[in-house]
């Protein structure tokens, strides 16, 4: 639970992954990697462009983690277990069906909250991005639509265009979140 739950309680998470990523020697993954003869040199994972996006992917997947799992962890706890021995009756044949049919529909307001804070996170990694690769990163490769707003806004200062992406980028979150939602809606149906 600790691991799942620890990107939501810690205060600097990027200093974890930057010393796992360390681009010398003395960086964990490294390490690990030279230990085994698996490369002969450290390998400058936040400064090579192959390596930024998936880290950067990485990161934000596992800093997404906290608050949707206490969400469905307490969804899974609340859950009435007279519904199972009920639908056992009907003729529920095994756990999959039970799964299915009872347990994800009785747990759509936990799904529809978990899935509109991952849509909202994803398009929001900017801090990620910024706090492991820098801005701007090497090449652009780390570059978001948020850390493209930036740019455009709070450094060039051309606010036409960055109102634009805002504009593009609440309409796309809206359209998500309510696909979100139907498809959710769908579930055990």
């Amino acid at each position: 639970v600790l691991c799942f739950y620890a990107p939501s309680i810690s205060g600097n998470v990027y200093l974890i992954w930057k010393t796992l990523f360390s681009g010398d020697s003395y960086g964990y993954i490294n390490s690990v990697l030279m230990t085994l003869g698996v490369i002969d040199t450290p390998i400058k994972w936040l400064q090579t462009e192959q390596y930024i996006l998936p880290i950067i992917m990485l990161v934000g997947l596992w800093i997404s983690f906290g608050t949707a799992f206490l969400s469905f962890v307490a969804g899974f706890q609340g859950q009435d277990r007279s519904l199972l021995e009920a639908g056992a009756v009907d003729g529920i044949k095994n756990s999959w069906q039970g799964l299915w049919y009872i347990t994800l529909p009785t747990m759509r307001p936990q799904m529809v909250f978990g899935a509109v804070i991952a849509i909202t996170n994803a398009f929001a990694v900017s801090d990620v991005a910024i706090n492991m690769a820098g801005n701007p990163s090497v090449n652009y490769a780390g570059h978001t639509i948020v850390t493209h707003l930036m740019d455009y806004g709070s450094t060039r200062f051309e606010m036409g265009y960055a109102s634009s992406i805002a504009t593009l980028l609440f309409v796309i979150m809206v359209v998500m979140n309510s696909l979100a939602k139907k498809f959710i809606a769908g579930v055990g149906k």
